[in-house]
């Protein structure tokens, strides 16, 4: 069975894309097939990989296109859905036109037969449509946390609407499965009293923190992953403990 995550805090820049361009890749390296679809108007996930892209998530779901015409191939066994700036629009017709959160799952009916192994989703910051739409097609929720206070606060609001989506569509198994320190920092106490805060609040999901890096922000303006652009670095050393953490626990 292909395996649906999504990556979602309400707050932004806490590392979702990130987490996603570099967790698919690892997987990817693995000798998984991946496939990132990009939910974030921002379309962060196919500039960070330069990829270049006819059809995206905004046709996908007003159905201009269908998801077989919206995949691009970004890496080996590491394929995209982008997203730019027409999902706002797309976004507001759907409201117009009153779709229900199911409808990006009606959109990608037939996907898990395409033979990809994880389905990894990039939410926006925000409450909205799109995130609804994220938790009601993934069958595993992962928060990045980054190393502040508001961040945890988002993170909380997050297991609210994973509780709403489960009593909207009761046979549609959602789960919150990781809990994902970013921005980690191991000089600053804030750093620690944080991702103790967070084992506190998510005992058994809180993963090995990703640690902030310099090469790690710096890997999108070449458009390369972290294993690309520094990979024996603690970004890719982090990333690499991610994969494996994701694999163990199927």
């Amino acid at each position: 069975m292909t395996r649906i995550l999504c990556f979602l805090n309400f707050k932004g820049g806490t590392g979702k894309t990130t987490t996603v361009v570099n967790l698919g890749m690892g997987l990817a390296m693995r000798g998984h097939r991946v496939l990132a679809i990009d939910l974030d108007a921002q379309g962060s996930v196919a500039s960070w990989l330069g990829a270049n892209y006819e059809h995206t998530t905004a046709e996908l779901l007003l159905e201009g296109a269908s998801w077989f015409d919206c995949i691009t191939r970004a890496r080996t066994r590491l394929d995209i859905i982008a997203a730019d700036r027409r999902l706002t629009e797309a976004e507001q017709k759907l409201i117009m036109k009153q779709e229900g959160p199911d409808v990006l799952r009606r959109r990608l009916a037939g996907i898990e037969e395409a033979g990809y192994e994880f389905i990894l989703l990039d939410c926006p910051p925000s409450v909205n449509l799109l995130s609804e739409c994220a938790l009601h097609f993934a069958r595993e929720v992962c928060i990045p946390v980054s190393m502040e206070y508001l961040a945890v606060v988002s993170a909380r609001l997050v297991v609210i609407e994973i509780i709403r989506a489960r009593r909207l569509s009761p046979g549609h198994p959602v789960r919150l499965a990781m809990v994902i320190p970013t921005f980690f920092d191991r000089r600053y106490s804030k750093s620690h009293e944080i991702v103790a805060m967070l084992q506190q609040h998510f005992p058994g999901i809180v993963t090995e923190p990703i640690r902030a890096s310099a090469r790690l922000s710096e890997a999108p303006s070449h458009h390369l992953t972290i294993f690309e652009y520094d990979p024996t670095g603690p970004g890719s050393i982090d990333y690499a403990r991610l994969v494996e953490r994701v694999l163990e626990h199927a």
